[in-house]
């Protein structure tokens, strides 16, 4: 598999060792408006999510809060700033599943899950393989054809080189025994707007990022890769039971600064939970297609470092494993 534009990490990640920050035990949280990191441009499912936790949250957190888009290295710059914030709760990152897969298809890469204090999941959501709605290639099978009469030849966008959906999409292609040129995007919202505009043939997204499209009649869905039925997507096919099945999720939780004081951290994790349960919350995140996975504290720290176990392997697996 080809990647159409390499990333050169080297450039662009600085040395990450967390800084050396005391914060008092009995500090008032929060004292100022909290930064929650989206470590990917607008538009994409994890710019959503962001937003809308953002827009509930401060009801159960008692101050306010506000997102940055800090992009760039495939979320190494926004890992990175959240990982070295001072741990005093001030500043979030969104934990998507770019966290358990670059550390082991990227060398070099800065952080992974042991780098933050996790705070909880909020969303797990399927991959899926769209073409645009003029494509000539009606189903999946259609598209795996076309790639095996012209190895390389059929471009498909990602969110980046080292993102879960890259990663989706060349297991994909081992598994199908085809060649495509992946051609990495800044999010996936970036990726899916370059095949509406034709500079790609076919992009990698999750459910809930391709959804809107689908229900715009912008895009066709070939395939969920996922073990059951998409309930926001009836009628797309999914990979479970074919050959070429691969079961990768895209997920978004919250996570803080490793070394964040535990009281803070109970604090944060009570009004995520909060969060999540708010009925208001919960309407707008189906209305995105999306269904809430709430998952908290040390549970979602342990759920982390199994994901990132089972990404491990599978970039071992797709032949991609960093060095």
């Amino acid at each position: 598999m080809r990647n159409a534009h390499p990333i050169p990490f080297a450039a662009v990640l600085l040395a990450t060792a967390a800084m050396a920050f005391s914060v008092p035990a009995d500090a008032k949280f929060p004292r100022k408006p909290v930064e929650l990191v989206i470590p990917f441009a607008q538009g994409g499912g994890t710019d959503r999510v962001g937003r809308m936790f953002a827009d509930h949250a401060p009801k159960y957190l008692g101050g306010s809060m506000f997102v940055s888009n800090r992009t760039g290295g495939s979320g190494a710059v926004g890992f990175a700033h959240g990982a070295q914030a001072r741990p005093d709760g001030h500043v979030l990152t969104m934990a998507v599943t770019t966290l358990v897969t670059a550390p082991s298809t990227v060398a070099g890469y800065p952080v992974d899950h042991s780098s933050f204090a996790p705070v909880c999941l909020l969303a797990a959501l399927p991959m899926t393989l769209s073409v645009g709605v003029d494509s000539p290639h009606k189903t999946i099978e259609d598209f795996m054809a076309a790639a095996g009469k012209q190895p390389g030849a059929l471009k498909v966008g990602t969110a980046g080189a080292a993102t879960n959906n890259y990663l989706a999409g060349v297991a994909f292609a081992k598994k199908a025994g085809i060649e495509a040129t992946f051609v990495p995007y800044g999010g996936a919202g970036p990726a899916l707007v370059a095949l509406l505009g034709g500079h790609v043939d076919a992009a990698m997204a999750d459910a809930s990022e391709a959804l809107p499209y689908l229900q715009g009649k912008q895009l066709r869905t070939l395939v969920a890769f996922s073990d059951a039925p998409v309930s926001s997507m009836p009628g797309v096919p999914i990979s479970a039971g074919k050959p070429y099945h691969v079961n990768v999720a895209s997920f978004r939780g919250i996570a803080a600064p490793k070394g964040t004081p535990k009281p803070i951290l109970s604090q944060l994790v009570s009004a995520c939970e909060k969060t999540a349960k708010d009925p208001a919350f919960i309407e707008q995140m189906g209305k995105f297609g999306m269904e809430v996975n709430l998952m908290l504290g040390d549970k979602f720290g342990e759920w982390l470092r199994e994901q990132h176990e089972t990404y491990a392997q599978a970039a071992k697996s797709a032949g991609i494993a960093a060095k």
